[in-house]
């Protein structure tokens, strides 16, 4: 048995009947608390259930886009290969209206034209 020191009774047996009367009172044996736990108890299975749900969906969807390329990529496997030729295309163009002697309207018409020459061939 524990001994410890019960402030506030006058006997043992009063801080027994004070732990009855306690035990008596317990919230675990109220039935609006015992139904609060059964909706709680169903509230989380059905949210379970939905994450179940949900999950199996997102499988589904991943499932579906396994075969889909990004649109970006355009099957690409070397990105540089196109910069690099753009700004090639760039360069030659340039130095051809210097050659050429074609003034600002010719040397403002350098990127639009490699912008169309750079779609042409991707």
């Amino acid at each position: 048995m524990t001994n410890f020191r019960a402030k506030g009774f006058d006997s043992p047996s009063q801080l027994r009947e004070h732990l009855i009367e306690l035990e008596e009172e317990s919230p675990a044996e109220d039935p609006s608390t015992a139904r609060a736990d059964r909706s709680a108890e169903r509230e989380i299975a059905a949210l379970r259930k939905e994450v179940e749900n949900l999950r199996a969906r997102l499988s589904a969807i991943r499932k579906e886009a396994e075969g889909i390329d990004a649109p970006s990529s355009r099957g690409e496997r070397h990105p540089w290969m196109r910069i690099a030729t753009t700004v090639a295309m760039t360069y030659l163009l340039g130095r051809l209206v210097q050659r050429l002697r074609l003034g600002a309207s010719g040397a403002a018409a350098v990127p639009m034209i490699a912008a169309q020459v750079d779609r042409r061939i991707w």
